[in-house]
């Protein structure tokens, strides 16, 4: 019979989820590779707590599907083990945002992306009095979009926002990153709203109006995250 040695060592350091191990005063003394790039968007604290809340009473491991998000990571569930009281480890899977089919570019146009939100902010202003201030690049190429449908998701986002007292809007391109959808791969604007609050009654139809899209979305407790494909010539692709 053949055996086979594996490196565990191997397997763990490159698993894309990230796994934390902490020692019984919360202090980390483990990451692994992706765990070292996820850590600077989550509090030590709160994820020493979450991985607490979560074991098992007794030593081993427990599984536990729950929505998580932190910054640009979303997770659908957690795995938490331990065999002893010196240390504890959580293992994080990353709720994929890959799509696998191909994009429809009916309804998509050449649009300047920047005249569109300036569109709906000003429209927006209408009925807000607070501070907004927009940061942007007014040098981005124009991308190939259905402007409707991205003029309705910015709508509803700033429709949850009219109670907040700031809004900052950012938009840029995502620098080192692509987005894939189907065989193919797309640069990555980001559109980013931080606000001192919000409502949250909108948020899954904004995630389901978002993915329609293509685009993903994170939503957290004062800010909206969009990844936008960047398609630059839909006769290109």
């Amino acid at each position: 019979m053949n055996t086979v040695s594996t490196n565990f060592r191997f397997l763990v350091e490159n698993d894309n989820n990230p796994l934390i191990s902490f020692d019984s005063h919360g202090k980390i003394i483990y990451l692994n590779k992706s765990a070292e790039l996820f850590i600077s968007s989550a509090p030590q604290k709160e994820l020493y707590e979450l991985t607490l809340m979560h074991a098992t009473k007794n030593f081993g491991s427990k599984l536990t599907h729950i929505d998580l998000v932190f910054k640009l990571y979303k997770f659908y569930a957690i795995n938490v083990l331990y065999e002893n009281e010196d240390e504890i480890a959580i293992h994080l899977y990353i709720k994929s945002n890959l799509k696998q089919q191909n994009i429809v570019l009916d309804g998509y146009t050449s649009t300047d992306i920047n005249i569109l939100l300036e569109a709906n902010i000003e429209l927006f202003r209408t009925q807000y009095n607070g501070n907004l201030r927009l940061f942007t690049d007014f040098d981005l190429p124009e991308i190939e979009m259905n402007q409707n449908n991205f003029s309705i998701l910015l709508r509803k986002i700033f429709d949850q926002c009219r109670e907040a007292k700031s809004i900052e809007i950012e938009l840029k391109i995502k620098i080192g990153e692509v987005m894939i959808i189907g065989k193919k791969r797309y640069p990555i604007l980001i559109f980013m709203i931080k606000t001192d609050s919000r409502s949250f009654d909108g948020d899954i139809e904004i995630e389901k109006l978002a993915n329609k899209n293509y685009i993903n979305s994170f939503l957290s407790k004062k800010s909206y995250v969009l990844e936008i494909p960047y398609i630059k010539n839909k006769r290109r692709d």
